[in-house]
Formats: structure tokens, C-alpha cells, sequence
């Protein structure tokens, strides 16, 4: 029986493999970033003007202890 073989790649052909495994690397680090970018914009442009209100209502109307409690 003959013991496997492990085949030599070139010195090209590794450097080839790791310029492609950083492209496709930072393509995808690219894409997530982006889309982590994107959500965290969106959740600034939303939730500021939502604390704001929520501020404004809460102050606008005062501390009120009328509060219905259900036992």
C-alpha cells in the first residue's frame, strides 16, 4: 500500500492562494461592515428623534401619579 502523497504547490501558486484569500477576504469583510454601517446609521436616524419625543412628552407632561394600578 502506498502512503498518500502530499503534493507541493509551487511558491506562485501560494502566493497566488494567499492574494486571492485576502481579495475575497476583504471583499466580504467590505460587504458586512457596510451592511453594520447601514443599520447603525439607521438606528441613530430613528432612535434620536424617538428619545427626543419620548423626552419632550415626558417633560411637557409632567410627574404624574395618577398612574392606574390593576391588582
Amino acid at each position: 500500500m502506498e502512503v498518500f502523497k502530499m503534493r507541493q504547490r509551487s511558491m506562485v501558486m501560494n502566493i497566488l492562494m494567499v492574494i486571492g484569500f485576502f481579495f475575497v477576504g476583504s471583499i466580504i469583510l467590505s460587504i458586512v461592515l457596510g451592511l453594520l454601517g447601514g443599520l447603525l446609521w439607521f438606528a441613530i436616524k430613528i432612535m434620536i428623534p424617538v428619545a427626543i419625543a419620548v423626552w419632550l412628552v415626558r417633560m411637557i407632561s409632567g410627574p404624574s401619579n395618577n398612574r392606574r394600578r390593576y391588582y
